[in-house]
């Protein structure tokens, strides 16, 4: 008896993300977290830059209460702390605006495995799902330039010539990730950047 053998296909991109994969349609994000687990640390600050190709659409930024206090780590590193946080919107107050600005868009954020799971657990706990098709930066950093030694914000940052003043905030962190993808984008290719894009729910499971 002949033996078929059937090969698992990548599930296609929605109908939604190959349009806005034609048309450059990017949200780049970027968020801070309580502590370095994204599946327990609770967001305290997220930000977005919608871009079309190369030109800023839009920005947004937000500080978000984490109903927990700030760990003495994360409080170094970022400079948020519980009193910055006092008077921020919960969670479930900025999600609409966060789902509406990256609908129908590419995520791109570095590390954006980390981004997505912390975004993910967020929308979880209010009850609402979220699937973005997504680039990681880092990932194609270390696709299209191999030889670097670090694929860090900051080496590819510097490795391009872009201007990274501040890290571990995140408006601070999108602008700079936003520099880097058209950067990418000029120096490379679209095809080639846009190359490594997967579906979310594929991504997290690579």
């Amino acid at each position: 008896m002949a033996t078929t053998l059937v090969l698992s296909a990548t599930p296609p991109i929605a109908p939604a993300y190959e349009a806005a994969m034609q048309r450059q349609q990017y949200a780049v994000i970027d968020v801070e977290v309580t502590e370095g687990d994204p599946t327990r640390g609770r967001v305290m600050e997220v930000a977005v830059i919608a871009l079309d190709g190369s030109q800023e659409r839009l920005r947004w930024d937000s500080l978000v209460q984490p109903r927990e206090r700030v760990p003495w780590f994360t409080r170094k590193l970022t400079g948020i702390d519980d009193d910055l946080l006092r008077h921020a919107p919960c969670f479930h107050e900025i999600a609409s605006t966060l789902a509406t600005l990256t609908q129908d868009r590419i995520v791109v954020a570095h590390n954006v495995r980390f981004d997505m799971t912390a975004l993910r657990h967020e929308f979880a706990r209010v009850g609402l799902p979220y699937d973005r098709a997504t680039i990681c930066t880092e990932r194609v950093g270390r696709r299209l330039m191999p030889a670097l030694e670090h694929y860090n914000l900051t080496s590819l940052c510097r490795h391009l010539g872009i201007h990274f003043p501040k890290a571990h905030r995140a408006l601070a962190d999108a602008e700079a990730t936003a520099e880097l993808l058209k950067r990418m984008i000029q120096e490379f290719g679209s095809d080639a950047v846009l190359g490594g894009m997967l579906p979310e729910r594929v991504a997290k499971r690579a």
